[in-house]
C-alpha cells in the first residue's frame, strides 16, 4: 500500500507539472500576440501620422523662394532660320529679378536684352525650336546671356507668357 500510496502522489504531481507548463505556454502566446498587435497598431496607425508630420514639415521647407519683380519686355517676332524662310515666332517675355532696383536697372537695358533674344531666336530652326527640351534649352540660354548682360544684377528667372510658331 506505501508504494500504491508513493504512485498515487506521483500521478497527482505530474499532472500539476503539466497544466502549469501548458499555462506558460499559454501565458507566452498570449504576449507575443499582443506584442505583435501592438506593433502592428503602432506601425499602422502611429507612423503613418508622424509621416504625415515629416511630409508636411519637408513641404514647408521646400516652399518656393517669394517671387521678385516681374518685367515684361515687348513681344518679340522672328523668323526662323527655316530654308524657305515660312516659319516665324511670336514670344513674349516676363524677366524675375531680386530687387525694384535691379528690375529698374534691367528696364534700362531692355534693348540690349531685346537683341540677344533677337539674335539668338533667329539662329534657331523649327525642330529645335517646337519641343519641349528646346524650349528648356533657350530659357537656359537667355538666362546665361540675360545674366551677363545684366551684372552685377541676377535674373531669378525667365517665364515664357507667349510662345506661337507658325
Amino acid at each position: 500500500m506505501a508504494d500504491e500510496a508513493t504512485e498515487n502522489t506521483e500521478n497527482e504531481n505530474k499532472p500539476q507539472k503539466k497544466s502549469k507548463l501548458l499555462l506558460f505556454i499559454i501565458l507566452a502566446l498570449v504576449i507575443l500576440l499582443l506584442a505583435g498587435g501592438g506593433f502592428f497598431a503602432y506601425t499602422t496607425f502611429l507612423t503613418t501620422t508622424s509621416e504625415t508630420t515629416r511630409q508636411t514639415a519637408e513641404l514647408a521647407t521646400d516652399m518656393p523662394d517669394p517671387v521678385g519683380e516681374i518685367i515684361t519686355l515687348e513681344p518679340f517676332v522672328v523668323n526662323l532660320a527655316d530654308p524657305k524662310g515660312k516659319r516665324y515666332l511670336k514670344l513674349k517675355l516676363s524677366l524675375e529679378l531680386d530687387t525694384l532696383e535691379a528690375a529698374e536697372r534691367a528696364q534700362k537695358i531692355a534693348p540690349k536684352l531685346r537683341d540677344i533674344v533677337i539674335m539668338m531666336l533667329t539662329s534657331l530652326a523649327f525642330e529645335e525650336v517646337m519641343t519641349p527640351e528646346g524650349k528648356l534649352r533657350i530659357r537656359d540660354e537667355l538666362m546665361e546671356r540675360f545674366n551677363r548682360a545684366a551684372r552685377p544684377d541676377k535674373i531669378k528667372n525667365i517665364y515664357f507668357s507667349e510662345f506661337v510658331v507658325q
